[in-house]
């Protein structure tokens, strides 16, 4: 900055306590007037360093009861990108992956400074709620086609005609954590290690309290959030061990059967996807089905949550939609979960399981006095065409 020009600035902003004719003899300026008048004029030339100051616009968010947004802000944009939903979400700070629009209203609002002339803003108002799912699926998808396989060194174990099933239902990780089953898993990985010929590991059927991030169960019901992320890792901590143990016996087959839950059927069927890409070696039925049936040898494993039918009456369904497994059988069994607590229907020539769980109390159950049941799970050992063992773990 010019020396005259800088002391000139400093006698405008009183930092200078002599006078303008005295600072004029000691320039080229006749008198304290035109010394004056020529750095007015000068300031007026100089780039401005500070931001022209905005209208007073009153900016305001508000969250609602139901869960949808309000939000009015001032903001500079073209009458185009007025009408462009994922324009008007970005400038007022939503994720265009989990919020969308319920309503939008933009007016001009020009606005005068000094600087810039007359600047075209709108006052933009705009009401918003979370996507359906509120998770960027698009996102899981990417990180889970690059999730790496894990190809598990196998041992030969002699086994016999031995089988094992884990029918572990409602789970409801994010309420329970891996510390809660961790017991559960030691027992487990130690039947592993005696060696099967085929492994069933049933995964779904409530395996994590929510369907989605916003509390909500498959049907929509709000039963309030929980840590969807620490939910999931929990679940893979407690089951992929599991699965190690089991394909490290070269001589047995491990079979993962995804099963529907009324909780979280939508991401219980992800996270069995999620297996899949993890350990080709292993055998899936990811399929979106409500009943579905494997067979050990000669025995009949059917499963159903139980969230829909009378669980007396599935034997019905069965029969009729797998009749091919249901007339080579010896043994059949029916497993259902649902309701916390154990219950055995020996009807005929079938046997209906609703299985227990080891799973914390949340506030329903605990609110309506459902905390009697023992709290435990069993998995089920067979020969080729019966039932030998039932362990509780």
């Amino acid at each position: 900055m010019d020396k005259l020009l800088e002391i000139g600035i400093k006698k405008r902003n009183k930092e200078i306590t002599e006078s303008w004719n005295e600072l004029a003899k000691k320039t080229r300026f006749a008198n304290g007037e035109q010394f004056r008048t020529w750095v007015k004029g000068q300031i007026g030339t100089q780039p401005r360093t500070d931001t022209p100051e905005i209208h007073n616009y009153k900016e305001e968010v508000e969250i609602h009861k139901d869960g949808t947004q309000s939000s009015n802000k001032l903001v500079r944009m073209s009458i185009e990108e007025s009408k462009d939903p994922s324009y008007l979400l970005k400038a007022h700070g939503y994720s265009v992956e989990a919020w969308e629009i319920v309503g939008a209203k933009s007016s001009i609002w020009n606005q005068h400074n000094k600087q810039d002339g007359t600047v075209t803003l709108f006052s933009s108002k705009i009401s918003v709620k979370p996507k359906v799912n509120g998770f960027d699926w698009d996102s899981l998808i990417k990180r889970l086609s690059n999730v790496p396989s894990v190809i598990v060194k196998q041992n030969i174990i002699p086994t016999g005609e031995r089988y094992l099933s884990l029918p572990l239902f409602d789970m409801h990780f994010g309420i329970s954590s891996y510390d809660t089953y961790k017991a559960t898993q030691t027992e487990i990985l130690n039947l592993i290690e005696t060696g099967y010929k085929e492994i069933l590991i049933i995964v779904g059927q409530d395996l994590l309290h929510t369907d989605n991030f916003r509390g909500q169960t498959a049907s929509g019901t709000l039963i309030g959030k929980i840590d969807m992320e620490k939910a999931w890792e929990d679940a893979a901590r407690f089951y992929e061990p599991i699965i190690v143990a089991a394909l490290k016996n070269k001589n047995t087959k491990t079979k993962i059967m995804y099963s529907k839950g009324n909780h979280d059927e939508s991401m219980s069927w992800s996270f069995v996807k999620y297996l899949r890409g993890k350990f080709p070696q292993a055998e899936f039925d990811t399929s979106f089905k409500e009943r579905k049936v494997h067979m050990l040898g000669l025995n009949f494993v059917g499963v159903n949550h139980g969230d829909k039918k009378k669980e007396e009456n599935l034997t019905e369904n069965f029969s009729t939609e797998f009749p091919i497994e249901w007339s080579q059988a010896k043994t059949r069994e029916i497993f259902t979960g649902h309701l916390h607590h154990e219950r055995v229907i020996d009807k005929r020539g079938t046997v209906i399981r609703r299985m227990p769980t080891a799973n914390e109390i949340d506030d329903y159950h605990d609110d309506y006095g459902y905390t009697t049941a023992h709290k435990r799970f069993q998995v089920f050992e067979y020969s080729r065409d019966a039932v030998k063992r039932i362990h509780y773990v």
